[in-house]
């Protein structure tokens, strides 16, 4: 199998992660992608131009984390029924929602000052503050084992401390901060930290 990946996107590094996590990890070539270079294997492999994309051994392409983490867990045999997977794909909608806020808050960080849209930031941050809240709240209790719904937060915690430093999720969720400081210690967690 062959994974399109970039170090510094936490869609990516939580598919490599989960890869890692059911055994896949020999089994994956990484290929480095950069979406904004157009490069044409990535293309092929997605025709959004994102990543993470994931080509099979049978020649078929994958694309979108979510999509990749299921075909993951079925290829490893993982029950995808009953009240913990389902449990575990609320958690991992409830990152990723997070992530599109901060995604959307780095690059409208990226616009001039007078193209930036208050409107826009303050709904994200709003969206920021709110699933933190139901994660540490609703959710903490089922994030016990390193699996797709944990990797998906630990990524997501870790991307707003990568890229968002002023947002202090951890002064405001402390059971969450502590679990975070926890997982973060995983070998596979620290080799993909996108600082280097």
């Amino acid at each position: 199998m062959k994974l399109f990946y970039s170090p510094t996107s936490p869609y990516a590094r939580k598919v490599l992660l989960l890869a890692k996590a059911l055994g896949f990890g020999d089994q994956l070539e990484v290929v480095m992608a950069n979406p904004l270079d157009n490069g044409e294997a990535l293309i092929q492999a997605n025709p959004l131009n994102k990543v993470p994309a994931l080509v099979l051994d049978d020649g078929r392409c994958v694309f979108d984390s979510p999509v990749i983490m299921e075909v993951l867990l079925d290829m490893a045999g993982r029950p995808r029924a009953g009240d913990e997977y389902f449990e575990d794909l609320q958690i991992q909608a409830l990152a990723d929602g997070i992530l599109d806020a901060a995604l959307g808050l780095v690059m409208e960080g990226r616009r001039e000052d007078a193209e930036k849209s208050a409107y826009w930031q303050e709904r994200w941050h709003g969206v920021i503050k709110r699933a933190l809240d139901v994660l540490e709240r609703d959710w903490l209790d089922k994030l016990h084992s390193w699996n797709s719904a944990g990797i998906a937060a630990a990524c997501t915690l870790d991307y707003l401390l990568f890229r968002l430093p002023e947002i202090d999720w951890r002064g405001g969720h402390p059971a969450l901060a502590e679990w975070f400081d926890d997982v973060s210690q995983n070998p596979d967690f620290q080799a993909t930290d996108p600082r280097g």
